[in-house]
């Protein structure tokens, strides 16, 4: 592009970037750092530009200053006032209009760039944001594989590493710039088409995830600020490998035409890398006297023959993002919450108050988004483990995800990956069988590996499912006896689902070797710390030679349910609309005693257990009237059973919370609610307890 298009382009920018679109002050800086080039021989016109630069820098720290756009403005008129001087005294009176002339932002925003002291809560709305960003260019990169469209996934990918780059280029985070800014000369090559696309760039794209991830653990620990130890050499020379093309890069260009020696290029690189990439080359290379502007400007020229202008991109536009404090976040969705049951208790129904209690749900609704995220991400980063994993075991494993758009509490996505690895580690060591044995089984060389993710209820259940061999029943009991975790005398006694748990008890395995991978009996204890930790629990489903299945459950801590209102003694009970199948009028004469305490009803040809409720949570029973009231209930693997209550109070949205830590250990409460006139009701979880008057029956 010429002066005058840059020109246009920033004022263009400028205009456009009224509606908000945050990633523009990417491309206003480009143009901004492509403006230098024509201005190589006036240090007063570098130094506007890098005042410009700092201005916009400042813009994307603390976006939404109200006196951006007219500062950008004057201060590009003021460069164009200079581009047009002819005389020296043109040039030194727009010199001291420059000097003269006083930022509205504040003074420190316009600070020297050697006075730069990092913001710590910048700093960390950064590590934050370049996570994010490094996992939806892992998602990208991923999909590649996938045969997905090539041609906007480079762009894409470009454009997330090069906002990594240039926010790296403000902090004074040089390794994570140098890392960002190789892999980017990488994707300009692919966008560009300079290059073609193969294979082995997915492997080389993702280990550079890896490095920059480790480099911005590094960066959240505090060990590692401007500098990292880690070793990039080899990764750089894989990186330079993959990215050859008959465009040589200008330092080669320039060495080729005998401007400037290897040693000088080399030189040049290492002050590029000091400013962290917050200098072009040719910047560098006139400045310290390496070459003239001349010079410099007859190399570009050679050099951006054929590329795509950057004007001809289609530009994406994006959600611009903000950054708020969690305490804000639950402060707001609390008082919506309260808002919503103060408005449950009013018992009128005008229409004002009907659009009222309307209006206050969609409130709650958008509050509580505003805590959630979707598992698009967790389900991202398993597909990577999944991918590496069956290359390094030589299984061929096909990953399924479903429900990738369910959203979920942040924190317990944060706490799930950890888990799901480990049980990814187990299914695809353990329980997928190698393609010789899959052959001789009949079954698909490919095996099949199902993750998912879905509401029932008031609960959230993260399943896993693969096609493999199943949990090996006997070799169980064998392990759990041998350690001294159950008793020979036991093993009659015990159930399916029992057994099948045993697995996620500390130190044990059934293998008899420990490979890389898995074998220690750690990993599946770690699941199951994370998940009593949430109040979760563990439903393992299996056949031999067929299946297994792992189902972590999760009640909802905040939300709106649709539940059932019921009574029993003085206790009211809320059970999830999902839960319940349908409610009975029971007389005592339908109700029929086997093994002497347990009970079962016969309702049209289906024998259901049942389960009375006061017994169950240790509530006084009224007096015998006669007749009860039942409801049928189905548990999440669909089994059904036969609740007795005292009373149906009515069916109504409830706004379910937390009970707090007191209570966090109960069994069969998940949370509770305020119903009309203040009282409390307990929001029952159907599985639990079934599965508590299950083990008193047992016993």
């Amino acid at each position: 592009m010429n002066k005058d298009d840059l020109f246009s382009g920033i004022s263009e920018y400028l205009m456009k970037y009224e509606t908000g679109d945050f990633l523009l002050l990417s491309d206003m800086s480009d143009a901004c750092k492509s403006l230098k080039d024509f201005f190589l021989d006036s240090d007063t016109a570098l130094n506007l530009i890098e005042w410009i630069l700092r201005c916009i820098h400042t813009e994307m720290t603390r976006a939404g200053d109200e006196n951006f756009q007219a500062c950008m403005t004057h201060r590009i008129d003021l460069l164009q006032e200079l581009d047009h001087c002819e005389t020296p005294e043109q040039i030194a009176a727009v010199t001291d209009k420059i000097s003269r002339y006083k930022c509205i932002k504040e003074k420190k925003a316009c600070a020297d760039e050697s006075a730069f002291v990092r913001d710590e809560e910048t700093f960390q709305i950064f590590l934050t944001e370049a996570a994010d960003r490094l996992d939806q260019a892992q998602s990208i990169i991923l999909d590649l594989e996938n045969g997905v469209d090539q041609k906007e996934s480079f762009q894409n990918l470009f454009r997330l590493f090069h906002t990594i780059k240039g926010e790296c280029g403000f902090l004074k985070i040089a390794t994570l710039g140098e890392v960002t800014h190789n892999i980017e000369s990488l994707m300009d090559s692919l966008r560009n088409k300079t290059i073609d696309f193969r294979n082995e760039h997915v492997d080389i794209l993702l280990e550079g995830i890896d490095i920059s991830r480790t480099i911005l653990g590094q960066l959240k620990s505090g060990s590692s600020i401007l500098f990292s130890d880690i070793p990039l050499d080899t990764y750089y020379k894989k990186l330079s490998e993959a990215s050859s093309r008959p465009n040589p890069s200008l330092g080669e260009l320039l060495v080729s035409e005998g401007v400037l020696k290897e040693e000088d290029v080399a030189k040049i690189l290492q002050k590029q890398k000091e400013s962290a990439f917050s200098k072009r080359f040719g910047e560098i290379a006139v400045k310290e006297n390496f070459l003239s502007a001349d010079e410099l400007q007859r190399t570009l020229s050679k050099q951006k023959e054929g590329a795509l202008s950057p004007a001809q991109e289609k530009k994406e536009k994006h959600d611009p993002v903000i950054k708020v404090r969690a305490s804000k976040v639950t402060f707001l969705v609390d008082m919506i919450g309260e808002l919503l049951i103060a408005m449950g208790q009013m018992t009128d129904n005008t229409p004002a108050l009907m659009q009222m209690r309307k209006i206050t749900r969609s409130l709650q609704f958008g509050a509580m988004e505003l805590r959630t995220d979707t598992v698009h991400s967790l389900f991202g980063n398993i597909k990577r483990v999944v991918r590496d994993l069956s290359k390094q075991l030589g299984k061929q494993v096909l990953l399924e995800t479903r429900g990738e758009n369910l959203e979920i509490d942040r924190n317990l996505i944060e706490k799930l990956e950890e888990p799901l690895i480990h049980m990814i580690r187990n299914s695809l060591d353990h329980g997928i069988e190698n393609t010789e044995e899959r052959a001789l089984t009949g079954k698909p060389l490919q095996a099949s590996l199902i993750l998912s993710a879905e509401r029932r209820g008031n609960s959230i259940v993260i399943s896993l499912r693969d096609d493999g061999r199943g949990l090996n029943r006997q070799k169980i009991l064998d392990k759990a006896i041998a350690k001294g975790v159950i008793r020979p005398d036991m093993v009659s006694g015990l159930s399916d689902a029992f057994i099948n748990n045993l697995i996620f008890a500390s130190g044990f395995s059934t293998q008899d070797s420990v490979s890389q991978i898995s074998g220690r009996g750690v990993g599946m204890d770690i699941v199951q710390s994370v998940v009593n930790e949430n109040r979760g629990r563990i439903e393992t489903e299996t056949e031999a030679g067929c299946f297994t299945e792992f189902r972590l459950i999760f009640p909802l801590s905040t939300a709106i349910i649709d539940g059932m209102i019921t009574r029993a003694g003085d206790n009211l009970l809320v059970f999830p609309i999902g839960s319940v199948v349908e409610s009975l009028k029971i007389t005592a004469d339908m109700i029929h005693s086997v093994r002497g305490s347990a009970e079962v009803i016969d309702l049209r040809g289906e024998v259901l257990p049942v389960i009375r409720m006061h017994q169950a949570l240790g509530i006084p029973e009224e007096e015998d009237r006669g007749w009860h009231v039942g409801i049928v209930t189905e548990k999440s693997d669909r089994s059904r059973y036969l609740l007795i209550l005292d009373e149906i109070i009515a069916k109504r949205e409830v706004v379910i919370k937390s009970l707090g830590n007191k209570f966090k250990n109960m069994k069969g409460i998940t949370s509770g609610t305020v119903l009309s006139g203040g009282r409390i009701g307990l929001v029952i979880d159907v599985d639990q307890i079934v599965d508590l008057s299950l083990a008193e029956y047992a016993t």
